[in-house]
């Protein structure tokens, strides 16, 4: 080969990379904030891995108001899939809570319920930790079995303090309750144990909590042709100290483009006394694509927010009682894909 030259193999690595991005930028007033931000703004590439089948990568970055504009790493790992699943090593998403495994920018609302946000094992560390985690799930529509295990500390530690670790399991059945109606039912397990760790509200040590953490959920989900039902009850237990919370949230579709959201949702810790009630939340989402011009290109196969990259507009008004007053809050947010 010439020197200087790339060989062709190396080209041919290249093209199988892609690369996406978007950003969420809003505007917020009331409850819970006030003013303009960027609540996120992600970065990711990935592709296959030549030479071995089965074999790709992704690495994700994020901007975020709680890293105050900084651009912090949070996926970095490969995935190995086979005929029965997959095996992933890295960091990443421990599988726990159906609305955690669902993207944020599919979410009918624009935030995931409040007790998922609190109570996932990586509530604290941008909700991914460095490990190991297999996948069961030999088609679609069988049992599905993840199974996970992680250093604890969360994400962007170089090595988890000894004998810290954390374990986690989530199992989910899919089946057909009629010749439209989808239903999934399945719950999620995780315990760990550490010697360190920010866990927030969920302890009166806050970051310096110290000994096992416990935590399971229950999550169910009826999917019809224009319409989605879906629920979670979880739970956390630290050193004796109990936290819980639930949501259920339905939307509906008015058209291919449009649809509305209902949400009610609570979560109760120890350093919530006394516990405020659930918020009410109602949501509205439109988003731009080939079918909502006057004469389309092509047609969505499916609603345009089951697309992988939707360009939408969103908003939601929520309100909640706190010791007998009123809190309300309202959002609107613009979600821009580009890739």
């Amino acid at each position: 080969m010439v020197p200087g030259m790339v060989a062709p193999e190396s080209l041919w690595a290249q093209e199988t990379v892609q690369w996406h991005g978007y950003a969420q930028i809003r505007y917020g007033r009331g409850d819970p904030a006030t003013g303009f931000s960027l609540r996120r703004g992600k970065l990711w590439m990935g592709g296959a891995i030549p030479g071995v089948a089965g074999l790709s990568f992704k690495v994700q970055g994020i901007f975020r108001n709680g890293s105050q504009g900084a651009f912090v790493l949070q996926d970095l790992f490969a995935e190995y899939r086979v005929g029965w699943g997959k095996v992933e090593v890295g960091q990443l998403i421990p599988d726990f809570s159906l609305q955690r495994s669902q993207p944020d920018f599919l979410v009918p609302l624009v935030e995931r319920a409040q007790v998922v946000e609190t109570l996932i094992p990586g509530a604290r560390t941008l909700g991914r930790d460095i490990g190991i985690q297999m996948v069961v799930a030999p088609s679609a529509g069988s049992p599905r079995l993840a199974l996970g295990l992680f250093n604890g500390s969360g994400a962007n530690h170089l090595a988890a303090a000894e004998a810290d670790f954390l374990a986690t399991g989530r199992f989910t059945l899919t089946g057909d309750l009629g010749p439209a109606v989808r239903a999934v039912l399945g719950g999620s397990l995780a315990w760990r144990r550490v010697g360190g760790l920010d866990v927030g509200t969920l302890s009166p040590t806050g970051d310096a909590f110290v000994g096992e953490d416990f935590r399971w959920g229950a999550e169910a989900r009826l999917a019809g042709g224009r319409w989605e039902v879906q629920g979670e009850y979880l739970r956390a237990v630290l050193e004796g100290e109990e936290s819980e919370g639930f949501y259920l949230l339905g939307t509906v579709a008015l058209d291919p483009a449009n649809r509305v959201a209902l949400s009610v949702e609570r979560v109760d810790t120890p350093a919530k006394v006394p516990a405020p009630g659930p918020w009410i939340i109602v949501g509205g989402t439109h988003v731009f694509s080939e079918a909502t011009r006057p004469f389309p290109q092509a047609q969505p196969s499916g609603p345009a927010w089951q697309g992988p990259f939707p360009t939408q507009l969103m908003g939601d008004l929520r309100v909640r009682s706190v010791e007998g007053e009123l809190r309300c809050g309202g959002t609107l947010q613009l979600q821009l894909f580009f890739h």
